[in-house]
């Protein structure tokens, strides 16, 4: 527990998951608690950060109410201050997208196409609406998006979403993180939450050593890789549990609480 300390006391940034991490995903429950983390950490200078795999259309009221001063959005892919200033960003070529969406049709798969702000599928079914309605509610249908909008991240959808491979022709370019069962994020191979996230430090002056991270999930892997101090919540993914730095409890029981109050970053 004293390395543990010693490397909180350290911490000037902490950026924190939403889905599972700040709030329920299913039922969209997030505890008084986090109200109150935010407002202890502000207190302290310490800043706060949203990591998210969700577009900005995402991130729902209750989390910009909590006015962090950094949101990186789409797995790292588009990055803004807290004042709506863009940091990084990193769209697809129009050509990678073509490239997905034929890669998509001969896998017999439908398809999102994420934007900074909006999101639109290939089709609207059941196993789409039970995949994305928790999230982003009901989208457009729009198979050609990419044409007049800027795409940053495109989603899966498919009953045999596990089976899905690349083809050799984009193994290069994007990478897939699974996040459901009938769906997965493709990324570019470079692309991670780790790498907006420095973008942020780089702005900031900060080292990886100054930051902190809170999630749960695939998509928070390389951030318990990079992160000076990295916290699993209690119902993560096996992978980040091993990763972890320290387990909290989950959300219902005010785990990011009880874990800065553990730490000793916060009363």
């Amino acid at each position: 527990m004293t390395d543990l300390l010693d490397k909180a006391s350290k911490i000037k940034i902490i950026f924190f998951d939403i889905d599972d991490t700040l709030r329920v995903k299913t039922t969209s429950f997030m505890p008084e608690s986090i109200k109150r983390v935010f407002s202890a950490l502000k207190a302290k200078d310490i800043l706060t950060g949203i990591a998210t795999g969700r577009n900005l259309y995402g991130v729902v009221p209750e989390i910009r109410a909590l006015n962090p001063d950094f949101l990186v959005t789409i797995n790292g892919a588009y990055v803004e201050d807290g004042k709506h200033q863009p940091i990084y960003q990193q769209s697809f070529s129009d050509e990678l997208v073509e490239g997905i969406v034929d890669w998509m049709k001969a896998e017999k798969s439908d398809y999102a196409y994420v934007a900074a702000d909006d999101l639109r599928v290939s089709a609207w079914n059941d196993l789409i609406d039970e995949a994305i309605q928790p999230i982003y509610g009901t989208l457009k249908v729009e198979p050609d998006y990419y044409q007049s909008e800027k795409v940053y991240q495109m989603l899966t959808f498919s009953d045999h979403d596990d089976k899905i491979k690349l083809p050799e022709s984009l193994v290069k370019e994007v990478r897939l993180v699974r996040w459901h069962e009938h769906s997965s994020d493709i990324v570019p191979v470079e692309g991670s939450k780790a790498i907006g996230c420095q973008k942020v430090l780089d702005q900031l002056g900060l080292k990886p050593e100054e930051a902190m991270n809170f999630g749960d999930g695939l998509n928070d892997r390389e951030l318990f890789d990079w992160a000076g101090l990295s916290v699993a919540m209690e119902v993560s993914h096996p992978e980040i549990l091993e990763k972890a730095d320290y387990i909290t409890d989950k959300v219902e029981n005010d785990g990011i609480l009880k874990a800065l109050q553990e730490l000793k970053i916060i009363d």
